[in-house]
């Protein structure tokens, strides 16, 4: 599967005007990259374009609803996740941050490798000194990343089960001219974000499911990772480093999938910002699975239980919570909310 990766907003703890920031995922089946090309060029051609590239701020509710019907006819699948910086203060995501840091050290002891020592002081050190907003992106992109790779799983190991051999990442560059910082932070604290989140939530694996051509990632984890591993003594675990550095990238180029991801994301976030019209966001659901939830997950860093507040987009998130499409097979829609309901317990 191809899963191309961008952005919308400043993330930001300051900018109240645009509070709402966003990062989703355009999930492509690999035996559809040659017909998303082919539509999706063809459709280009009557898009508004920004120096050479579609800008999804610029597209209009048809021009969105135009392009969602080509991914859907694809069996494309969307992910996002947003933060409201409104309900979350800097000193709060800096307590995130800092305890964020001290568990990657907590638990090294004279045993381990002085190389692993050495290069898990060297990601605590990178950590200490992101900046806040950076921060904050990078907690919501390991999030997507969990996502994305948790619902297409088991969504194509009932379709396309062969998708799930092979995943190549692709995700926008911020910087056309250089690799910035944050972009190396991908293969090091994402991917610590991303393994340390599948520790504690293993990803599910439905009996009925093809899951022959992932069988591949399963390993057994080491001495360190047991520690973290919810119940390290039975069995092996999937192993992330290789699912998300067997193909990666920061592009560079106006490249199909990233427009196309820039336009879901942006249609979602001038959603919540009152900017765009109910039979716009509408049809962006059937890009989604259904789940026991929002389809839109907004994330907080805040450590204290706070009462969800009220919110000008409150319509838009209850739009996004039907309308999605069936994860699973009919038959498995028990079995899928009752291992559901025991993850989130552990």
């Amino acid at each position: 599967m191809h899963i191309f990766i961008d952005e919308s907003g400043t993330f930001s703890l300051t900018d109240i005007k645009n509070s709402v920031s966003a990062v989703g995922a355009l999930v492509i089946p690999d035996q559809h990259v040659a017909g998303f090309e082919k539509l999706y060029g063809r459709a280009r051609q009557e898009l508004p374009l920004k120096k050479g590239e579609v800008k999804g701020r610029l597209l209009n509710e048809t021009q969105v609803r135009n392009i969602v019907g080509i991914l859907r006819k694809l069996n494309c699948l969307f992910e996002i996740v947003a933060v409201d910086s409104t309900f979350q203060s800097e000193e709060e995501v800096a307590r995130h941050k800092a305890q964020q840091a001290e568990n990657l050290t907590k638990n090294l002891t004279k045993e381990h490798f002085s190389e692993l020592v050495g290069e898990v002081w060297r990601l605590r050190e990178q950590l200490e000194k992101m900046p806040i907003q950076l921060y904050v992106q990078s907690v919501a992109m390991s999030e997507l990343v969990y996502n994305a790779l948790l619902n297409a799983n088991m969504y194509y190991s009932f379709r396309f089960p062969k998708e799930l051999g092979e995943y190549h990442w692709v995700i926008d560059a911020k910087d056309r001219n250089k690799m910035t910082p944050w972009e190396a932070w991908w293969s090091d604290v994402i991917l610590a974000f991303t393994e340390s989140k599948s520790f504690r939530k293993p990803f599910i694996a439905v009996e009925g499911g093809d899951n022959r051509w992932h069988e591949k990632f399963r390993v057994a984890p080491d001495d360190y990772k047991k520690q973290f591993v919810h119940d390290a003594e039975n069995g092996e675990w999937f192993d992330v480093k290789a699912i998300l550095m067997q193909d990666f990238r920061f592009s560079s180029s106006a490249e199909y999938g990233l427009e196309a991801v820039d336009i879901l994301v942006n249609a979602v976030r001038r959603s919540m910002a009152g900017n765009f019209s109910r039979e716009g966001w509408l049809p962006i659901r059937g890009l989604m699975t259904h789940r026991g939830q929002h389809y839109i997950q907004m994330i907080s860093l805040s450590a204290e239980e706070k009462k969800p507040p009220e919110v000008p987009y409150s319509e838009v998130l209850s739009d996004f919570s039907t309308g999605g499409r069936a994860i699973l097979p009919p038959r498995y829609g028990e079995e899928l909310a009752q291992m559901r309901t025991a993850v989130s317990d552990q």
